[in-house]
């Protein structure tokens, strides 16, 4: 049992708020991508990469910078991320090169996966485990206030400023989350880099860059396609070796052999196809096909991210009592009904209809993201909760880089190297499609999560989740997450 003292909670409530900065940022990018093609000179395709890129990064780095924290001390990490995200946003905000934003993207995507993968393992360390669901619920909070904002103040900078405000805004508050963190959690700085298998790491990075750089490459054919088929081949070698290594960036059997983690980050990755498309779709639809100004846009966007504020704190106090599957079941089920909607978005839909469409999807996240995140965190042994943490990120990340090479790939196809304006009903028809593929996914979600929730009813098994011990999945997770 971890003491619920004072200065515990003090530094969990450190950590719970200096989640709001990053997603800040990442909300706040979307809506000043269109500002920031028409400025730059910037295509549809380049446009796309500078998302696709980040999450690149982020997704190569997220199980190193896990097993770098289960090795040494996750607090130095957590201020590296933090950090060099900061440093990032200034180089990018003040370039004019969309070459070497891209290349800076993809660099602060790293230290975002490094800020991903620690966050929640710090505070299971701060937690005890009969608050943890309260805990993430806080956390989600603060991430969706700053999703919330994002989309507002960037509207806003972007109308009266210029996009790199938008960068340079995000960069002071990352600082300041980094000030916070430096002053309530001092650190050994253990880095201790000799853990990583330098070729996984390789293989892993190599396949996000070939799938990101093949999707907007489609429009010129065999090149694209062979790039796409070459990463996802690199994907599979990476999961093949990691099968065969004794200590493995993820050991692939272990997390298929623990039935609670294993549906939980499968249902987590196909839900978050549609978190960070649905935002680049919509900021484009309603900027370039509807001819909203940035900040009306930032507007009308945050209104899902503000159903997410208010209802996150309340559905991770009610994954302590009720069983969280159940709560992530309906969440599922409330993100599908997003996609449904957006199916007959065109140049005319009532903007009571775009909005009814972002309430449903702020109440689906809200409702799945804690109660998952409480499945996930409490189904490893407290020496894996980096290690899960990390997992937990990277099917977030293999979700969102997912949905967007979806939309990537129908921007080469419809759109190409060409400017976004120029294109406002070929936008709305890649906005259709690309939510059509995305009611697929979640779909299979919803019917993943429906399967667990309804074996764990059988079987009477509500309590599983909150009180497994270490002991419980010997064998599976404890060798090696």
């Amino acid at each position: 049992m971890i003491p619920d003292s004072s200065k515990n909670r003090l530094l969990a409530r450190t950590i719970i708020a200096s989640q709001f900065a990053p997603p800040f940022m990442f909300s706040g990018v979307a809506v000043a991508l269109p500002a920031m093609g028409e400025k730059l000179n910037a295509g549809g395709t380049s446009l796309s990469l500078v998302e696709t890129l980040f999450l690149a990064g982020s997704l190569s780095f997220l199980l190193p910078a896990g097993r770098l924290a289960d090795a040494g001390d996750k607090r130095t990490l957590y201020k590296i991320g933090i950090l060099g995200f900061a440093l990032m946003s200034l180089l990018i905000g003040s370039l004019s090169s969309i070459t070497a934003i891209l290349g800076l993207r993809f660099v602060q995507g790293i230290f975002s996966a490094i800020f991903a993968a620690t966050g929640g393992a710090l505070l299971v360390d701060y937690v005890p485990p009969e608050r943890r669901g309260r805990a993430f619920g806080a956390s989600l909070g603060s991430i969706y206030a700053g999703l919330t904002l994002g989309p507002i103040v960037a509207g806003w900078l972007v109308e009266y400023f210029s996009w790199r405000g938008v960068f340079f805004f995000g960069a002071a508050l990352l600082l300041a989350s980094f000030g916070l963190a430096a002053e309530m959690m001092p650190s050994k700085r253990d880095v201790p880099l000799r853990v990583l298998h330098k070729p996984s790491m390789s293989l892993l990075m190599s396949a996000a860059l070939l799938l990101v750089i093949g999707a907007a490459e489609v429009q010129h054919g065999a090149k694209g396609y062979a790039m796409l088929v070459g990463g996802l081949a690199l994907g599979v070698a990476f999961v093949s070796v990691q099968k065969r290594l004794q200590q493995p960036l993820v050991n692939v059997n272990a997390v298929m052999s623990n039935r609670l983690l294993r549906n939980a980050l499968l249902v987590q990755m196909m839900v978050y196809f549609q978190a960070l498309s649905s935002t680049f779709l919509l900021t484009f639809y309603l900027q370039i096909s509807r001819g909203m100004r940035a900040d009306e846009a930032g507007q009308m966007l945050a209104i899902g991210s503000v159903i997410m504020a208010l209802f996150a704190p309340f559905s991770g106090r009610m994954a302590d009592s009720v069983r969280p599957t159940l709560l992530a079941t309906l969440g599922v089920a409330s993100v599908w009904i997003t996609g449904l909607m957006a199916l007959w978005l065109n140049n005319s839909s009532s903007l009571w209809w775009i909005g009814a469409m972002l309430v449903f999807q702020g109440i689906g996240f809200a409702l799945f993201s804690s109660p998952n995140m409480t499945v996930i965190m409490n189904s490893v042994p407290p020496t894996k909760t980096s290690m899960a943490s990390a997992l937990a990120a990277k099917a977030r990340s293999l979700g969102a880089m997912g949905g967007m090479l979806i939309v990537s790939i129908l921007i080469s196809i419809k759109i190409g190297a060409d400017k976004v304006e120029n294109h406002p009903e070929a936008m709305i028809d890649i906005v259709t499609t690309a939510f059509g593929v995305l009611v697929v996914t979640t779909g299979l979600a919803l019917v993943v999560s429906l399967r667990g929730e309804r074996t764990r009813r059988n079987h009477d098994r509500s309590s599983e989740i909150d009180h497994l011990t270490p002991s419980d999945v010997s064998g599976t997770v404890t060798q090696s997450v």
